[in-house]
Parts: C-alpha cells; structure tokens; sequence
C-alpha cells in the first residue's frame, strides 16, 4: 500500500461509493430532465399504471435520501467566499496518496498533517498555488464523457488564455489510472488525484462536472453544475481577469 503522504480524512466521511452512487441517481436525474422526449409511450393497463407510480414514488424517495445523506444543496463552493484548500497528487508525478484538506492548524490532523496550502512537496499541488492567477478549475469523476470532455475545452482555451490557470481535479480513481486518462486525452494543464473524494466532498460536488471560477486569492466568483461551452467559459474567464 502507498504511503498515505497527505493525510487521512478518517471514518466519518462517506465512502467512495457511496458518493459514486449519489452522482449516478443525480446524473441519471439530470438526464432525464435535459434529454430529448421520447416517442408517446403505448397504452398500458391498469397494473402497468400502478407500478409506473410505485417505481416513481421509490425513485423520489431515494432522490431524498441521497440528498439527506449529503447534506442536500450540494452547487459546489459558494460565492464570495475563499476556496477551500486542498493540496492533491498530480497525476503526471509519482506522488501517491489522499488529497490534505485541511484548513487550519486547529482543524483535526485526520484531514491532514498540516495546512494544506502549507504542503510543499515535489510532485503535489495546492489550491492556493492554483489561485494565484484567476483560476478555472473543475472536479470530475472519471468515464463520463460530458465531464472529460469539458476537460477537452479546457485544453483548447488554456494554450488561447496564458493568463488564466484551467486545472482539474479527477475523482476516485488512483493516480495511475487518472495518469493514463491524462496522456489519452492529452492534458497539459494541472490534474490532481483525489482517489477517496476528499476534494469532492470539501467541494460540495454532486453533478460532473463541477466548475468553479475563482478570482486572484482565491475568492469564488462563479460556480458551474453542468458543462460550458467555449463562448461561457471565455465570458466567466473575462469576468476574473483571466480573458
């Protein structure tokens, strides 16, 4: 087992999967809301109807649970506040380990053996590194094409905007399959690795991809649940200097 270089957080977070499942009811939910109308569904008879409604009464209960379970009005970081910090693996280094999100020295040292913006080690990167210039940074989970793709026009707009920082955060998966997804897609800008969804929970992420635009310092201007177009992403990029 890698050395656990960043910390811990501890029992008392949702597992993986657990937050894995509550993306896919969300994602699945979201779907249906934007996707296109189906054909007009054929008549059925008064048991389909019944179970019809059971299924949906099952599903809106579930729908709740899962919003309970995570706290519910998971938009990711709100705005006017400072990004949570985090220090991650970069997925191009050889760096392996949970993401250090801890906040303050007084914070519990299961988040972390210091300060994440205080982590300093080859291979690593902090959010308060990232936010020195107006930063674009978006958490993702793996093998949804709408999330890697919005990494796609990351990759395009980065080499058009030097003067922003675009970087990612990619979801639980470990650093070597977040590095071959990096290469496949060819990737220049940072990616960190949060294998145990330590970032994705300090970030309130429940829909991929979660984007968060960030001024200078690190003060929140705008936050994205859903993917961005070239045009979008430039228009939020000219509102934090970085266009």
């Amino acid at each position: 087992m890698p050395e656990d270089r960043f910390g811990d957080l501890g029992p008392d977070q949702p597992s993986t999967a657990e937050r894995l499942q509550e993306l896919d009811e969300l994602a699945a939910e979201e779907e249906r809301q934007t996707g296109p109308a189906g054909p007009p569904p054929r008549p059925a008879g008064r048991y389909m109807w019944v179970v019809g409604v059971a299924f949906v009464i099952v599903v809106a209960i579930a729908g709740i649970n899962a919003l309970r379970h995570s706290g519910g009005g998971l938009r990711g970081p709100r705005v006017g506040e400072t990004l949570p910090a985090f220090a991650a693996p970069l997925a191009t280094s050889q760096l392996d380990g949970d993401a250090n999100v801890r906040q303050t020295a007084n914070q519990s040292s299961r988040a972390g053996a210091k300060p994440a913006c205080q982590v300093n080690l080859p291979g690593s990167i902090t959010s308060c590194a990232l936010s020195r210039k107006p930063l674009v940074l978006s958490v993702i989970v793996p093998g949804v094409a709408k999330c890697e793709n919005q990494l796609d026009t990351f990759q395009r707009l980065a080499k058009r905007y030097p003067s922003a920082q675009f970087a990612a955060v990619v979801s639980g998966k470990k650093r070597p399959d977040v590095a071959a997804l990096v290469r496949r897609h060819g990737w220049t800008f940072p990616v960190a690795v949060d294998p145990d969804l330590a970032v994705f929970n300090l970030y309130r992420v429940a829909i991929c991809p979660t984007t968060v635009f960030a001024k200078p310092g690190g003060t929140v201007a705008y936050t994205s649940i859903r993917p961005l177009t070239e045009p979008q992403l430039t228009n939020e990029l000219r509102a934090i200097g970085g266009a």
